[in-house]
């Protein structure tokens, strides 16, 4: 129940329900009230910030900070006699009718295209997959397992973790297995730094490989249609801002832990 909480409340939190709860006072307060200044002001703001966080320029400045605050395993650093390559949960859906690369998420197919591309160059290594169903016909890590048997990574080197709710819960399993072994971890590029503080509080240090980035250098001319607002910029915006609460979360639960302790 508190998980579910959790996410309801996560969901309500995002920039454009947020701001769609803030229109909607505002739309209120316009026609069913004499606070006439107050609900053009939330008019004006729930407008302004769709539309910066709808932009390029804003949405990369927003997400580039987290997602390059590790730096990627270059193709000429891959082989690294890992012994694990760890990959987080992403989205799923256990749908028949599709390949398993369609049941996929787009995130959850490019953190295991890092995966694959790390293996291939440590051989030897486990592929961790985790993440449950949430009800769904197969686990996360179940479909996770089936794109890598069918990408040639035998059965025998593929461990899944089906119960897994959340990152911490990862974290935690995942620290117990690879403790004193040199391992990777495999997450969003966004992602990644908040997944590494909860390996670091159960004493373990993957070494990063973060995958799915959406904030690319151009070096080249940039069309001038990029500029135009965009549902997927606001998507990027809030991509970050999904993390910048995970680690307002993370901070409040090692408060509370602190506290309890103490």
């Amino acid at each position: 129940m508190l998980f579910i909480i959790k996410k309801w409340l996560g969901g309500l939190l995002m920039p454009l329900p947020l701001l769609l709860s803030l229109f909607l006072i505002a739309l209120i307060l316009l026609f069913f009230t004499k606070k006439q200044k107050t609900a053009k002001f939330f008019l004006v703001i729930s407008f302004i910030s769709l539309f910066l966080l709808s932009l390029m320029p804003v949405s990369d400045q927003i997400i580039r900070p987290i997602e390059r605050k590790h730096p990627p395993i270059m193709q000429r650093h891959a082989a690294q006699q890992l012994d694990y390559i760890l990959v987080l949960g992403s989205g799923s859906v256990a749908d028949p009718s599709l390949p398993v690369t369609g049941q996929l998420s787009a995130i959850a197919l490019s953190r295991f295209s890092e995966a694959l591309r790390l293996y291939h160059a440590n051989r030897n290594a486990i592929l961790v997959v985790s993440g449950s169903g949430f009800g769904d016909l197969k686990s996360h890590a179940q479909l996770m397992e089936e794109l890598a048997l069918t990408m040639g990574i035998p059965e025998n080197k593929i461990i899944r973790l089906d119960n897994t709710l959340d990152t911490d819960d990862e974290a935690k399993l995942m620290s117990a297995m690879i403790r004193g072994k040199k391992s990777a971890l495999v997450t969003s590029a966004t992602h990644m730094d908040r997944a590494l503080q909860l390996f670091y509080k159960y004493g373990t240090a993957p070494t990063a490989a973060p995958a799915n980035y959406l904030a690319k250098d151009r070096f080249g001319e940039i069309p001038s249609y990029y500029y135009i607002p965009s549902s997927y910029n606001l998507y990027k915006s809030t991509v970050a801002w999904h993390e910048y609460l995970g680690k307002v979360q993370n901070w409040v639960k090692g408060l509370s832990l602190t506290n309890f302790m103490d």
